[in-house]
């Protein structure tokens, strides 16, 4: 099953003094990963996203660094995101960072649970995930009860007029 992927250019002020890339900003591809994501696959969404009527939180989140250095300025990183986990309102995505250009040995390696949750006069509540996200997720899930779990999801909101 293919991986999402989104490319980035490293600019200097997202390295430390000493010239890696510093921490958090691998935290924030991830980020940036999802939105593109989001963009590319589910553009219907993000009006919904701006006009606050649905919101995906991030529950928890981490990256674990393979190597001593990771990236420096000017590198060219892949990110790689896939569907770990999927359960209605909550699913866990992977991510992997890798040199855009060289062998594909990975420099670091993140995950993220998200929750999917709408806007009501009394907060915000748990909900399912869009049918469109559901939709577009189905293509970079790859293990039968993934696709079995995004396919309940469906069936779900079909059921319930959604």
């Amino acid at each position: 099953m293919p991986a999402y992927e989104y490319k980035h250019v490293v600019a200097f002020e997202e390295t430390s003094l000493i010239g890696n890339v510093y921490f958090s900003n691998y935290l924030i591809w991830q980020g940036h990963c999802r939105e593109r994501f989001l963009h590319d696959h589910a553009k219907e969404i993000v009006g919904r996203l701006l006009g606050k009527e649905l919101a995906f939180f991030t529950r928890s989140c981490s990256c674990e660094f393979m190597g001593d250095w990771g990236f420096t300025a000017l590198d060219e990183v892949a990110i790689h995101m896939w569907l770990r986990k999927f359960r209605g309102g909550r699913m866990t995505l992977e991510f992997e960072y890798l040199a855009a250009s060289g062998n594909g040995t990975p420099v670091a390696r993140g995950f993220q649970e998200v929750a999917c949750k709408a806007s009501t006069s009394g907060g915000w509540v748990p909900a399912p995930f869009p049918a469109s996200l559901v939709l577009a997720l189905k293509k970079f899930a790859d293990t039968p009860e993934l696709q079995a779990a995004l396919d309940d999801a469906l069936e779900f909101q079909r059921d319930a007029g959604q």
